[in-house]
């Protein structure tokens, strides 16, 4: 397995909020707590969330985090995991306003390299697409940036997914940003209708002719196993079969 893996850390991001992020970052790393690979893994900012008891303080933290830190089998507190969470699931920099709490991007980057010395790998999971804002001059792009990750972008394989798919590797390459690939993942059953069925299948055909980065899928639905008793073997077996040969390559 080791061979595969010269990837040291991932940021996954996505074309929209909605595309299934956190589905593709626990997928991973549930595939690598299965081989005994040492990952950590954070949500460093997010919107949203419930109140937990950590440490003897009541904190919030995203369901997204929470499900991370399982597949992970991870024991790093909620601090390190998700150090920034908004109680109103809105947009990072406006929840950051109402709440009159700015963002501490010196803070979250300490946190990260605090993760990347005790882990072997690091997976670490964005908030909407790459040009939300965290502050007024400051979006998910660049704290990617910051951290020095490659990009995994997830996108939906439906209509609509060419334009916002293409607009984000746009972005990522602005930035010089290594991209490692575009996850077409599917977020509901397919659609019976044939006009919309028939956009699932030839998109993926034209981004792969106009990405100039590895397409995979669409991956199949999970629909409740990401959720069952057997959730965490499901999500790994789907990583094996759809995205460990593209990311940790």
């Amino acid at each position: 397995m080791a061979q595969r893996r010269h990837v040291r850390g991932i940021f996954v991001t996505g074309t929209d909020t909605g595309v299934g992020k956190t589905v593709v970052a626990c997928a991973l790393a549930a595939w690598c707590h299965r081989h005994h690979i040492d990952v950590g893994v954070m949500k460093p900012i997010a919107t949203g969330g419930r109140r937990l008891v950590a440490s003897g303080r009541m904190r919030w933290v995203s369901d997204d985090a929470i499900r991370l830190a399982r597949a992970a089998g991870s024991d790093d507190p909620w601090s390190v995991i998700n150090p920034v969470c908004y109680q109103e699931p809105l947009a990072p920099w406006t929840a950051s306003l109402r709440a009159r709490r700015p963002i501490r991007l010196d803070a979250i980057r300490k946190i990260f390299l605090s993760i990347v010395s005790r882990h072997e790998v690091a997976i670490v999971e964005g908030v909407g697409g790459l040009l939300v804002p965290l502050t007024a001059h400051f979006s998910v792009v660049d704290l990617a940036k910051q951290l020095g990750l490659p990009l995994l972008i997830v996108a939906r394989p439906g209509l609509g997914t060419l334009n916002h798919t293409l607009l984000s590797l746009q972005c990522a390459r602005r930035m010089d940003l290594r991209v490692l690939g575009v996850v077409l993942n599917q977020t509901q059953a397919l659609p019976k209708g044939a006009p919309a069925r028939l956009a699932y299948e030839t998109n993926p055909l034209i981004l792969k002719r106009l990405a100039h980065v590895p397409v995979m899928g669409p991956v199949p639905f999970l629909g409740g196993a990401v959720h069952g008793p057997r959730s965490m073997a499901a999500l790994a077996d789907w990583a094996e079969e759809h995205l460990v040969d593209a990311v940790f390559r």
